[in-house]
């Protein structure tokens, strides 16, 4: 019902914008590295640091005024986060510190608000949503038993990272249009993650379920037709 109702929006929008005099959209493409971490939600659990990540993408803006768009496409990310919290290995009690990898599609949808031109250029602010799906995920472990020596330990296709993640979304940025050409974007991003990343129970105290979310700043330049 999501996806027919978003469709219809965008149908609309870009019939309306048709018989505008400025152009009814844009499509391009965007590279964007980026800092995540993971915000634990648990006692036990603590952040322990963040990743250099990376992300790319297509893009698709839908223009209903000159200054005002529907943002959408897709983008590939790269993210990940480190936590620490107590674990039961072999037996043994200790401290677990673990460091995600994951890497996600995401379909975002946003409204975008641009300033009108300024010496070829345009400032905007963006807000929206993003749905993503889990591709593949990792972890390395690194386990310290009390009293031992740290046991590390590297797992592909993590089962107890969750499928689906949603996010909101921030951003603020800049666009040179360029007579008859391209408009070259460069965009600062917040994607804040809402909903639980982990799936698992903990190793020391199974009553215990995991829970973090995942954030990132990203850095974003793009090239828009």
């Amino acid at each position: 019902m999501r996806t027919k109702i978003t469709l219809f929006l965008l149908l609309s929008l870009i019939t309306f914008a048709a018989k505008a005099q400025y152009p009814p959209y844009y499509f391009g493409l965007k590279a964007a590295p980026h800092i995540s971490w993971m915000k634990p939600n648990v006692d036990t659990y603590e952040g322990a640091g963040a990743k250099i990540g990376f992300a790319w993408g297509f893009i698709a803006e839908f223009n209903f005024t000159e200054n005002h768009s529907i943002g959408t496409g897709f983008n590939m990310l790269f993210d990940g986060g480190k936590l620490k919290f107590p674990a039961k290995l072999n037996e043994e009690t200790g401290t677990m510190t673990r460091d995600y990898s994951i890497k996600y599609i995401e379909i975002p949808l946003s409204l975008k608000m641009r300033t009108n031109d300024m010496n070829g250029m345009r400032y905007f602010g963006r807000i929206g949503l993003g749905s993503a799906l889990k591709i593949s995920a990792k972890k390395t472990d690194e386990f310290t038993p009390e009293g031992g020596s740290v046991v590390t330990s590297k797992k592909i296709n993590d089962e107890d990272v969750a499928l689906f993640r949603e996010s909101l979304i921030v951003g603020l940025g800049t666009e040179l249009e360029i007579k008859q050409g391209p408009k070259l974007g460069l965009e600062l991003t917040f994607n804040n993650g809402f909903t639980n990343t982990l799936s698992g129970k903990n190793t020391a105290e199974s009553s215990i379920s995991e829970k973090a979310t995942l954030n990132f700043f990203e850095l974003a330049f793009s090239v828009l037709f």
